[in-house]
């Protein structure tokens, strides 16, 4: 079934589950006696509410989901899926049939995350329990909204699956309610729609495409799954994934670390799509300007103008990463008995340091600086220092840096060389 192998490993890792075969650190608090519950003296500990929805009682189990998704309410608001709010709704049906349904796919998940950390090892599902109960209110919060992110995702594995295969139909009208139907469903199908994208049906993989391009900003939580396909083996998966990403644009900021990565690690046709999506995502991949600027001094050249693709198109939104001269007080400098002293960081520091960068990369470190412009002046310290850089390119990139950063007009830039054409005398031609 679509996603349960999935499942299982987050459970594991939430603290829901322990690996097969050990009961893993939590086991070892049961030991401790169970914390009181912290919130609310007279709401149920959410032991008596998971331990209600195995009740025989059809009565029982409808209020203790009632009353577990009342408990976890904050952090199901926070999930900004609509799994979960859709269940409460059927839990409080004015009919019994819908409510009674409701309250068995609520006990079903739960007995998925009890049973999943294999048999013998339940005490790993108790002990987080009691965190769920737990005095410490970051714990208590991080438990609670661990749990509804768990509950969330099993509740959506079946309906996906049933709504991915009827996307395969031969059945033009069948197809056609399940393309409706994740429309509608938005953001809450969107990480399935990725997952999809790699399915063996090409007809799945065709009609989730579509979906995701229909959906626009709403596909954002799954830009960096759609990263993770810039470098599959098959042609048609990265360039779907590429086409989604781009289309994106800022909103796929959640994709940048990623991206970043692949610029360094990824094959030369996939750093180069990796570079064309991140100038589509423009300053909101500001945040990862620092990991740019290690790569403007990669032993890779191709590398380096890459980096600097991306950072000149980021212009003034990588101001922080433009080198600001830190004075380092008197007495708290690295060598003993060393003066005060100015430290470049950033690109300052790339051009700075003649003895580790080559030209190229001083090159490129001035260059973006002066794409960075006005935003740059704690760096025109260190730039005036090389105005004389041994190298001509680095040196003219130097002279115009400083231009821009200055504000100054285009023209004659001090210090940079200007190449000299000499006037040809005209040639009289005569009419024959």
């Amino acid at each position: 079934m679509r996603g349960s192998c999935v499942c299982v490993v987050l459970l594991v890792c939430l603290g829901f589950a322990a690996p097969a075969g050990s009961a893993g650190e939590d086991a070892k608090d049961t030991k401790k006696p169970p914390e009181a519950a912290a919130q609310n003296a007279d709401a149920p500990s959410f032991a008596k509410l998971l331990n209600d929805l195995r009740s025989e009682d059809t009565k029982v189990r409808e209020a203790a989901g009632q009353a577990l998704l009342k408990a976890l309410d904050e952090p199901i608001k926070k999930l900004g899926r609509g799994f979960l709010p859709r269940l409460g709704k059927e839990l409080n049906s004015a009919d019994a049939a819908v409510r009674e349904a409701a309250a068995k796919k609520l006990a079903e998940s739960v007995e998925t995350i009890r049973k999943s950390s294999g048999k013998g090892n339940e005490s790993a599902f108790n002990a987080a329990v009691a965190k769920l109960d737990s005095k410490d209110p970051k714990e208590r919060e991080k438990m609670q909204s661990r749990l509804a992110d768990v509950l969330d995702q099993r509740l959506s594995a079946p309906i996906m699956d049933k709504l991915f295969d009827d996307l395969a139909s031969a059945d033009a009208a069948v197809s056609a309610a399940a393309t409706k139907k994740l429309q509608e469903l938005g953001s809450d199908a969107s990480l399935d729609l990725v997952n999809s994208l790699e399915d063996e049906r090409p007809a799945v993989r065709k009609a989730a495409c579509e979906i995701l391009k229909g959906l626009g900003a709403q596909a954002k939580e799954a830009a960096s799954n759609l990263a993770s396909l810039l470098d599959n083996e098959d042609k048609g998966i990265r360039q779907m994934a590429a086409s989604l990403l781009e289309g994106l644009g800022p909103d796929a900021a959640g994709a940048v670390e990623d991206l970043v990565f692949y610029l360094d690690s990824g094959e030369k046709s996939v750093r180069r799509v990796a570079a064309d999506i991140l100038k589509k995502i423009g300053p909101a991949a500001k945040d990862q300007a620092s990991d740019l600027v290690d790569l403007l001094s990669h032993d890779e050249k191709s590398v380096r103008a890459l980096a600097q693709e991306v950072l000149v198109n980021l212009g003034a939104a990588a101001k922080g990463v433009a080198g600001p001269v830190i004075q380092v007080p008197e007495g708290h400098a690295e060598q003993p008995g060393a003066k005060d002293k100015a430290e470049p960081e950033g690109l300052a520091a790339l051009v700075d340091d003649t003895a580790n960068n080559d030209a190229d990369t001083r090159l490129r470190a001035a260059t973006v600086l002066g794409a960075i412009g006005p935003d740059a002046k704690g760096a025109l310290e260190i730039l005036k220092k090389h105005q004389g850089d041994a190298d001509q390119g680095v040196k003219d990139a130097i002279a115009e840096a400083i231009r821009k950063i200055e504000g100054k007009p285009e023209g004659k830039v001090e210090g940079k060389t200007e190449t000299k054409v000499e006037a040809k005398p005209e040639t009289k031609v005569e009419a024959k």
